[in-house]
């Protein structure tokens, strides 16, 4: 009962209006939630230091605080339970699970975190700290080239029984989680609002599907908006939450690197994969390579960076391995497409082909997983 009342109490103070990471860690200050609940309705200034100096902090908010905590005990006397209870009972009655992160499985890495999260909200399976877990992140704006090694990146740790965690973003990030649970792998995905919110709308179908066969993750309660300021603090909990971070794709200040930050700060290794020199979306992990970042160029990368032997991660699919063309022109077509995109017309000028040869053999090296096309532009992919 007396951890009910505990998670109840987080709960009420997690709901506060405006209260993100730092405001809530503010407000508790080394104390328990019913304790900070306590002192906060007491109105005294003098025990409010902490509070007080956090960034944006104002008496009026302060004042709404009160009001909001002095209505919630209201309910909880006419209910006759501890404040925040009845919120708790909400989240479990849509489904949604709560831990206190430092007591839970994964509880010794929250103990040695610089900003952990206060308590976490999940869908799905809660998390256990038995598995191994690798952090895949990239850009929203991916090259077909980026795609096809999320996608592969995603496959392979999951053929190798490694979770795969990241945040949910259209882009690399989602296309790693999808390949991950449709090749029967463990997901964990972080989001930056309530679990009822889902964004982008177009990750509808994922978020479900890894509330069903893996763990969606949030430091929100339900009903929590997605707004900018709270992506970069869910990048934190990836980078908290994975043994080794991989960034797959990123222009040169992506908000990729937001999460490499967290990372490096964590202490946690980040390795990249390397990209064309020409193409935007490849500068941030270029940079990230010249800077002494280990370079991905196949699943058993990652899996010697896990402490894995070359015996083990040796069956993991190769980004690499497939053969080249065998048709001369498909040979031809590939090395013209290099590293930028090309249009067909531009391609038959290239080639001194016709067109609808250079039309079959982008479809062959389509089929083969060479070449993507997007709104008419061909892009190698390997």
């Amino acid at each position: 009962m007396a951890e009910r009342a505990e998670l109840g109490a987080l709960l009420e103070l997690c709901s506060l209006p405006h209260v993100g990471p730092a405001r809530m860690r503010a407000l508790l200050d080394g104390a328990s939630a019913q304790e900070a609940i306590a002192k906060l309705c007491r109105g005294r200034s003098d025990s409010l230091g902490a509070l007080l100096v956090c960034p944006g902090v104002t008496g009026v908010l302060v004042g709404s605080w009160r009001a909001a905590l002095a209505a919630a005990h209201e309910r909880a006397a006419s209910n006759g339970c501890p404040v925040g209870v009845d919120r708790l009972a909400a989240h479990e009655q849509a489904g949604v699970w709560l831990e206190i992160p430092t007591g839970g499985e994964t509880g010794e890495v929250w103990k040695v975190d610089p900003e952990p999260p206060a308590l976490l909200f999940g869908r799905g399976t809660q998390l256990y700290a038995a598995t191994r877990r690798v952090g895949i992140v990239g850009t929203r704006r991916c090259s077909a080239y980026g795609r096809t090694v999320a996608q592969q990146l995603g496959e392979g740790l999951a053929e190798a029984g490694v979770t795969v965690v990241s945040g949910l973003a259209s882009g690399i990030d989602g296309i790693a989680q999808r390949a991950a649970l449709d090749a029967g792998g463990l997901v964990i995905g972080v989001v930056g609002s309530g679990l009822d919110h889902v964004y982008p709308a177009s990750n509808r179908s994922l978020w479900v599907d890894i509330a069903q066969r893996g763990t969606l993750l949030s430091e929100y309660p339900l009903g929590t908006p997605a707004l900018r300021w709270r992506f970069p603090a869910r990048n934190r909990i990836v980078a908290a939450l994975c043994d080794v971070l991989v960034v797959v794709e990123s222009a040169e200040s992506g908000g990729s690197l937001y999460t490499v930050d967290a990372a490096a700060e964590r202490g946690r290794p980040v390795m990249a994969v390397p990209g064309p020199i020409t193409s935007d979306v490849s500068m941030g992990t270029n940079r990230l390579l010249a800077e002494g970042c280990p370079p991905v160029c196949d699943v058993g990368d990652i899996l010697l960076a896990l402490g894995w032997s070359e015996l083990e991660s040796a069956p993991s699919g190769a980004l690499f391995e497939l053969p080249m063309p065998e048709s001369p022109l498909d040979r031809t077509v590939l090395d013209e497409l290099g590293p930028a995109s090309r249009t067909a017309d531009e391609l038959v000028l290239c080639t001194g082909a016709g067109l609808a040869e250079v039309a079959a053999s982008l479809g062959r090296l389509e089929l083969s997983g060479w070449a993507a096309e997007t709104a008419g532009w061909w892009e190698r992919t390997r």
